[in-house]
């Protein structure tokens, strides 16, 4: 739906491949957690089992403003990927493990779950790094507002029925805003928001909606309120109520627009992490 030349089959092929790559290096016996430590250096550390080319971040789209990077058959093809698909890619291929897996969210951000039976508790994969973190770095790093926490908004585990919902969040409602498909988005966040009412980012996408609307059905022909034809303006206030309304409810669960000071303190992180990567200091 985002790219029709992509190969559905194939991609699909692809994800049992390096699932079987990874399954080839399973001791008999092996625990889950050996299981997955295994999963990992699979597919992020050099080896035979990747032909020495292992997984890496993208670091030309900071903000992953690119949705075709965000699609499986874009990661398998190059090998580098953000933090759409990086954490995806790693579910599905886990699960076909029978890992016990499953992904979260954080502000701007997808995570893997991982059940350790050790602790007896989920814990955070943060498959961008291929490192384990507490629900605490997250929310200290990131800033979680307390009503994020008391609502569950965000880190808590998805079902498998929150998850599939969640991936038309992350690649397919990108692409329908970049070609600026109001109803479209209003179709599918409706779905969305059925498996998962708390996904706060198709809130959000479902009040850009509505401003879209606005803007392709009032303010191309009206430039301003006031020449709106009388027998219309119900409709645009309804459209005006219902974009303010989807922000206020995504504001109630704890979600925050990031502003300049937000954004900066991401590209810093963003380039130190890039300048490693690079081999600076």
């Amino acid at each position: 739906m985002v790219d029709p030349k992509v190969d559905v089959e194939a991609t699909l092929r692809q994800v049992d491949q390096w699932a079987a790559k990874t399954r080839a290096r399973f001791p008999a016996g092996a625990s889950n957690k050996v299981k997955m430590h295994l999963l990992i250096s699979t597919l992020y550390e050099p080896g035979p089992w990747n032909d020495h080319r292992p997984f890496g971040y993208d670091y030309t789209d900071p903000f992953g403003q690119d949705v075709k990077k965000s699609l499986l058959s874009h990661y398998f093809a190059t090998r580098n990927g953000q933090c759409v698909i990086m954490p995806i890619a790693f579910l599905v291929i886990g699960q076909r493990l029978g890992l016990p897996l499953t992904i979260t969210t954080a502000p701007y951000h997808l995570v893997v779950k991982y059940g350790d039976e050790e602790q007896g508790q989920w814990t955070n994969f943060e498959a961008t790094s291929g490192l384990f973190h507490p629900d605490s770095g997250y929310e200290q790093a990131m800033s979680i507002p307390l009503e994020a926490t008391r609502n569950d908004t965000f880190l808590r585990p998805f079902s498998q029925r929150e998850t599939v919902a969640l991936f038309a969040t992350a690649s397919l409602l990108p692409s329908y805003q970049q070609k600026k498909q109001a109803e479209r988005i209003l179709t599918a966040t409706s779905l969305i928001l059925k498996a998962n009412p708390k996904d706060v980012t198709a809130m959000v996408v479902r009040g850009d909606a509505y401003y879209l609307l606005i803007e392709q059905q009032f303010k191309a022909k009206y430039p301003k309120a006031d020449q709106i034809p009388q027998a219309l303006r119900a409709e645009y206030a309804e459209y005006s109520r219902q974009n303010l309304a989807w922000y206020e409810r995504a504001e109630a669960l704890g979600w925050r627009q990031w502003g300049q000071t937000e954004k900066q303190r991401y590209l810093r992180h963003f380039n130190s992490m890039k300048a490693q990567s690079q081999g600076g200091s």
